[in-house]
């Protein structure tokens, strides 16, 4: 996985401002890192505090778990804010692998990635949402 990291351009995702919301301190550290290392704009926070994040996402990357915690209009409101050139910002869910009905539990989320999540994976999620 490392030698295929190496061949993508560590710029493929300058300029995307990525909004990470995961209560895991650890898990929102290594999605920020990944991210980062691709070039994104990444701003990592708890499902609490993903409501008072001043900058508009492009995507936006959301822990299924801490979603359901803050409540179930939680992905909707946050769209409802997050609204870029007049459409609707795209939404990664992350959900534990072996998880039955995470897309039931979490309608509209353009993408499912599971837990742990690989770093190429989410790479690509956010470089073919961000530039749909």
């Amino acid at each position: 996985p490392v030698f295929a990291m190496r061949q993508i351009p560590l710029t493929e995702l300058q300029a995307i401002h990525v909004l990470v919301i995961d209560d895991d301190l650890h898990a929102r550290h290594y999605l920020r890192s990944v991210l980062e290392l691709w070039g994104a704009i990444v701003t990592a926070t708890s499902a609490a505090d993903a409501i008072r994040v001043a900058l508009i996402a492009d995507v936006i990357v959301c822990d299924l778990t801490s979603a359901e915690h803050a409540n179930g209009e939680f992905l909707e409101r946050l769209r409802h804010m997050h609204v870029r050139q007049g459409r609707r910002v795209p939404a990664v869910a992350l959900v534990e692998r072996g998880l039955r009905g995470a897309r039931e539990r979490a309608p509209g989320f353009e993408r499912y990635l599971g837990k742990p999540v690989d770093g190429d994976d989410l790479r690509a999620a956010v470089v073919d949402l961000a530039h749909e």
